[in-house]
């Protein structure tokens, strides 16, 4: 199937569809095989191919369409066995059968009836990769696997070769499940035009392989240079976005959302003492906490500091000048913070941030760490403090694993303001968070809650995803009509 495009430049209403293509290249994560089909990437019952004992297809009608695509590979990855092939390296086999042996160079992907892209319009950062330690010994050892794996085919130059990889690791799409989970990697020629914005008017969705790009603001017309969808998981400070950013695809971004120095204020925020208060009290709470990273300027444009400038990421703190006492308190109502209220607030980010690391290095939430530290934060974080937030996120997903029905619902009351704090209003991952807590409900059979969850679900994934979703017409849909039946 084509991609398929806007025909028209007219105004853009928040769910039109503005584009949908194809993968140019595309693998199935190696955690998933043996569960999902390589060709159209749904779950359920499959079966190996008879040649490589390697991919697996849910049907014949699957293993036809992927042969094209699969047969060069399949002998390749027969030779080399019982060694598996890292998906990376696998990813860039693809591109260079394709380019060496079908349409590669010649393929252009339409976003527009007179606008396409082309494998060569792709940007590969070729000094940004040679200057970038680890990317160069991923490539390195990329290589190696390579010259093993690609017997068949001459491989360009090491210049070429880098360029293909570099084009690879900055243009590549997560492929995500309908729960919003990674199951694979895509090359998308036509959508790589879209920029990146932490506020974003546009989102990418997957069915399988099929990319959407989908408006979620209404726009006066379809202009691809004011296009934006956020390449990372926003619920983050700015400064650790512009990190992830940086490393992934070389740019400082400083669009509205990073610089808001409104946000600032809550990412790190204590809850104050007062509690008809909702102001979050800036503390600082380690040395060189950076909530974001701003433009170096140059010898020339630096200016000394005046009237305290030096202090401005610390509104809240004033130094006495006999002594230099610290005194912290609320911008708000005045309430002041003792030294004994700052130094548990600093002990409970410590050791949230630890844990924090931990779960992130492990992908798992321990639902006893997660209570534990939920427990520390209360009355001492903000309730939009990001680790707070990150916190509740890993709870409510680890509490879902384990059945905990109860304690997933409180904590998804609390978990919503947070994602609509830092996903917006429009973003599928809200829209799933209420599918889930509706679900919840409704097998507690709170059915006024639940309805009025699905509803709030519906009304983000009809925007984000479409009618014709799975996740929409299959998952949400069945749902509400249940919920609806039960309410009558």
């Amino acid at each position: 199937m084509k991609n398929k495009y806007r025909n028209t430049d007219s105004s853009i209403k928040a769910g039109d569809l503005i584009l949908t293509e194809q993968p140019f290249a595309y693998v199935l994560s190696s955690k998933e095989k043996g569960f999902r089909c390589d060709n159209c990437l749904e779950k359920g019952k499959v079966l190996k191919c008879s040649g490589c004992q390697f991919v697996h297809y849910c049907g014949r009608s699957c293993q036809r369409d992927a042969w094209n695509d699969h047969k060069w590979e399949c002998s390749n990855l027969k030779r080399i066995a019982p060694k598996v092939i890292p998906d990376g390296a696998r990813m860039l086999a693809k591109i260079i059968n394709r380019l060496k042996r079908s349409d590669g160079n010649s393929y252009r992907a339409f976003y527009s009836a007179t606008s396409f892209r082309m494998w060569k319009d792709l940007m590969s950062h070729y000094s940004d990769l040679k200057a970038d330690k680890k990317r160069m010994d991923h490539f390195t050892s990329l290589c190696v696997v390579l010259y093993e794996f690609l017997k068949d085919i001459s491989l360009p130059n090491t210049v070429e070769l880098m360029g293909i990889y570099g084009r690879m690791v900055i243009n590549s799409f997560t492929l995500l499940d309908t729960d919003m989970n990674s199951i694979g990697t895509g090359i998308y020629l036509a959508c790589s035009i879209v920029d990146h914005s932490c506020n974003p008017n546009a989102v990418a969705t997957f069915d399988g392989k099929t990319i959407s790009i989908r408006a979620i603001q209404d726009m006066p017309c379809l202009d691809w240079n004011q296009i934006r969808i956020s390449y990372i998981d926003l619920m983050k400070s700015p400064y650790d976005r512009q990190t992830e950013l940086l490393k992934s695809y070389y740019f400082l971004c400083q669009c509205d959302r990073c610089m808001d120095e409104n946000q600032h204020k809550v990412l790190h925020g204590a809850k104050c003492l007062n509690r008809e208060c909702d102001n979050p009290v800036k503390i600082p709470w380690k040395e060189n906490c950076e909530l974001v990273r701003k433009p170096e300027k140059s010898d020339d444009e630096s200016e000394p500091a005046q009237n305290g400038d030096a202090l401005n990421d610390h509104d809240e703190l004033e130094i006495k000048q006999n002594g230099l006492e610290q005194v912290i308190h609320c911008t708000e109502c005045g309430t002041k913070y003792t030294e004994n209220h700052v130094n548990v607030f600093i002990k409970t980010m410590e050791f949230t941030e630890m844990h924090l690391q931990n779960m992130q290095e492990t992908s798992v939430a321990y639902v006893d760490v997660c209570k534990y530290c939920l427990e520390r934060q209360e009355g001492v974080l903000h309730h939009l403090n990001v680790m707070h937030a990150q916190t509740l996120d890993h709870a409510f997903d680890a509490l879902i694993q384990v059945q905990l029905w109860e304690l997933a619902c409180e904590y998804a009351e609390k978990l919503i303001p947070c994602f609509k704090f830092y996903y917006g209003d429009r973003h599928p991952l809200l829209g799933l968070l209420h599918l889930k807590y509706g679900k919840i409900l409704l097998y507690k059979t709170d059915l006024q809650k639940a309805l009025a969850q699905l509803k709030c679900s519906q009304k983000i994934l009809k925007m984000t995803h479409g009618e014709r979703h799975p996740l929409y017409k299959d998952q949400l849909l069945p749902l509400l009509t249940q919920a609806m039946l039960e309410n009558s």
